[in-house]
């Protein structure tokens, strides 16, 4: 018997915030929570860190994909609506073996 396992492959995206208004962090915090509702299917939020000590970044989060085309695709849509708060973003792929 031959036993399938799908690999998921996780996604590192390390992020790093331009210098903000309180309106506009306001704004990017309301943007930012609409858009974790409205993940596509097949991409999954599984991290969300406010620190990344050690680094340059503010922060980072952990997806996970069911195919790593699906997270391309949706990360280039994804960064289009965040460049107006996020001035630089760091990405690491994973596939778990």
């Amino acid at each position: 018997m031959t036993h399938i396992t799908q690999h998921r492959t996780t996604f590192l995206v390390f992020y790093k915030f331009r210098a903000l208004t309180h309106d506009e962090k306001e704004k990017s915090r309301k943007e930012w929570n609409e858009l974790k509702n409205t993940l596509p299917q097949g991409i999954e939020l599984i991290g969300e860190y406010s620190h990344a000590w050690g680094t340059e970044y503010n922060g980072f989060l952990l997806f996970q994909a069911e195919t790593s085309d699906s997270f391309f695709d949706w990360w280039s849509e994804y960064k289009d609506s965040i460049r107006w708060y996020v001035d630089k973003t760091h990405t690491i792929v994973a596939r778990r073996k």
